[in-house]
Formats: C-alpha cells, structure tokens, sequence
C-alpha cells in the first residue's frame, strides 16, 4: 500500500448528524432543508455533516437485533427517503469546507470495494470532502473478521493503484479506482461502534487499528473504553505512528430520545459535550432531528 505523506484531515470538534425524517413526514424539499442546514453549518466552523444510512431491513447485516437497536437509537425501522451517498453528493456541489459522511450504524449494504468507488465519487465531487463510514454492530451478528478485511479493502481501493486483496470474505484483483480521491492526506475512514456484546472489545481493538476514526455510543463511558484501547495500542506500539480519533454522539435537545439525557429540556448541547471532552473525545456528533432547522445550530459552534 501506497504511503501517505500525512494522515487524513481530523474530524474533531462539533458534526452535525441529520436524523432521517419519521413515517410520514413531507419530505419533498427535503434536499432544499439539507442544503440549508449544511450551510449554516460550513458559516457556524462545525467540521462535518452526516446523514443516516437507510434502515430498511435488506443488507449483509442486520438481521436479529437490529430493530431493537434502531429503537434504542430513535430510528423508526423506516426505509430513509433518499440514497444517503447521492444525497451527500447533491450536498458536495452546494457545500465548499464542511466534510461529508454517513452514519454507518443500519447494516452494512455494500460490499468495501464498491463503498470505496462510490465515496470516492463523492470525494471527487466535493474536491476532497468525503469520509468513509463502516458499522460496528456489536449487538447484530458482530464479526470482528469481517470488519478487518472491510478496512483493509476500503484502505487499498482507496490508496492503491492495482489493489489487490484475498481475504476469508473479500477479495479483489488489480481493482483500479479512477478518478482516484483527491483529498490530502487521503480519505478519513470511519467506523461506528455501537451496541453491546461479547464482541464488543474485539470490534473496538480492529476499529482502532484500522480506522482513522471511531465513532463510539455509550456517552462517556463509551469514549473511556475506546481512549483506553487507544492507549492500550499505543503503548505495545501494534500501529506505529497510528492515531486514532474518538467522537460520541448526543442528540440536539429537539430530539425525543428515550435516555434521561436526551429528552427535551435534558443538560444543554455544551453540557453533554463538555462530559465526552473531559472522557478524552476528540469531538462529537450531534443528531439534528427533521425538520432540520438551521437555527437549531447556534448553540454548536460554540459547544466545543
């Protein structure tokens, strides 16, 4: 694999999280609403925008489990209203600075070498903008081996000229990417840790050996595990020169999320933030529910 001269851009700080619409709602300027919001977003400094991956029930994971865990994270089961890559990629032409991403926690639906051909499209298009997301279900299924060769090909098809891979579950040959990303330093690659079970911690050891960034849940102490197999890595040096960012999530205050800190009039947005920041995250996400009105981000900006 090719060297890079520099790691890829940091994601730290405040991201916006668009929570995909509930059943029913009108959705038919919901391009416009994104559009909107993505550049309030870019005018408040907030480093990234994530949409949701759609949660219907096709795709290599997510079987038993995953509605369970859908609810526990607000989603309706619902398929999303839109594609979330050629969402992103109607967003990259009306967007200059803000990175894009997709929430990667509904099930894997593409195998890693077509994930990276299309994120490439879209880093292309934004001119060096996109971010590579991988779901870490620990609850559904979790196979710790096949997130491992899912980094490793995205890594290759993304970097390589001829990458070429034989793995227990992926495989690829000589399989060129042209146009290749333009990013410096190369695209982030992300993965979302979420769930619990007994693979958990192997998932997290792959995650951060692998990634550029990991995406945790569990607030703070969420943030605390993965800072500590950070540290844990470092210190036997399994990735030298590695470094590995860790964001959590929490949902803006309009969101109606079961967890006593997520209801309506729950600790403000800052708050929450100054927990996973003191736990060692480099950042979080922030789930905007639908409508997505962008005066909901005047507190963000300064909430890091």
């Amino acid at each position: 694999m090719a060297e890079r001269a520099s790691g890829p851009a940091g994601l730290g700080g405040i991201g916006v999280w668009l929570r995909p619409p509930p059943a029913g709602a009108d959705s038919s300027d919901l391009l416009d609403r994104a559009a909107a919001v993505a550049g309030a977003a870019e005018r408040s400094g907030l480093r990234s925008l994530w949409v949701s991956e759609s949660t219907g029930s096709s795709g290599e994971s997510g079987e038993s489990g995953e509605s369970e865990e859908l609810e526990e994270l607000g989603e309706s089961g619902e398929s999303a209203p839109y594609e979330a890559y050629s969402l992103l990629g109607a967003l990259a032409v009306r967007t200059d600075r803000i990175h894009l991403g997709v929430v990667a926690d509904g099930g894997e639906r593409r195998v890693p070498s077509i994930l990276g051909k299309i994120v490439t499209g879209v880093d292309v298009i934004s001119h060096g903008r996109a971010v590579l997301s991988l779901d870490g279900d620990c609850a559904s299924g979790p196979d710790p081996e096949r997130l491992m060769e899912a980094l490793t090909v995205c890594r290759l098809v993304l970097e390589d000229d001829l990458p070429t891979y034989s793995g227990r579950i992926y495989s690829i040959d000589a399989a060129v990417n042209r146009p290749a990303p333009v990013q410096a330093g190369g695209v982030p690659i992300v993965v979302f840790l979420h769930g619990s079970g007994p693979a958990r911690a192997p998932l997290l050891e792959t995650a951060v050996r692998l990634a550029d960034v990991v995406v945790v849940d569990g607030g703070a102490d969420g943030v605390r595990e993965a800072r500590r197999e950070v540290e844990a890595q470092a210190a036997v040096a399994i990735a030298p020169g590695h470094r590995v960012e860790v964001l959590g999530r929490i949902d803006h205050p309009n969101g109606d999320d079961s967890a006593d800190d997520q209801r309506p009039g729950g600790p403000p947005i800052a708050d929450k933030a100054a927990l996973l920041r003191s736990a060692g995250a480099a950042g979080c996400l922030v789930g905007l529910p639908y409508p997505w009105p962008p005066e909901s981000l005047a507190e963000l900006d300064a909430a890091w």
